[in-house]
């Protein structure tokens, strides 16, 4: 395998150091609040067109809801949507990548799961943003 960081410069290799994730993240899609209802959160996975976002209770990351109609999913329980919260109805597994991680490392999570965006954390568990495969491919394609 062929190291991609390396750059020719007046005939000597030099190594640049790998990108981190929290170098190309992103601060949108903010990830949905535990509080918030399950009506405002499908709204929200709507307007960013996915169907998976992840839910922080204040800037912590807690949980994952999925699906594009959460709020379908909590009325068929017999749940008001507009009353229910998030954290109710919200899976409490989240895949996260650390800030301090290479991107292909985060590529390697997203791919693994089958995800579109990834949050990205500290290492208190804070979110800090979002990196997605798009973000990944474009920076791909910059450092060609």
């Amino acid at each position: 395998m062929v190291n991609k960081s390396l750059e020719k410069r007046e005939g000597k290799l030099t190594k640049q150091p790998a990108k981190r994730v929290k170098e190309v993240a992103c601060k949108e899609p903010k990830p949905l609040q535990a509080k918030s209802s399950v009506k405002e959160a499908g709204e929200k996975i709507r307007s960013f067109h996915t169907d998976r976002l992840p839910v922080a209770s204040g800037d912590r990351l807690v949980g994952t809801l999925k699906g594009k109609y959460p709020e379908r999913k909590a009325a068929g329980f017999g749940h008001d949507p507009e009353t229910t919260l998030v954290r109710e109805i919200m899976v409490k597994k989240a895949y996260y990548c650390l800030e301090s991680q290479s991107l292909d490392k985060a590529e390697e999570i997203m791919r693994e799961h089958h995800l579109e965006y990834l949050s990205v954390v500290d290492d208190n568990l804070r979110v800090i943003g979002t990196v997605g495969l798009r973000d990944l491919a474009a920076e791909r394609q910059q450092t060609k």
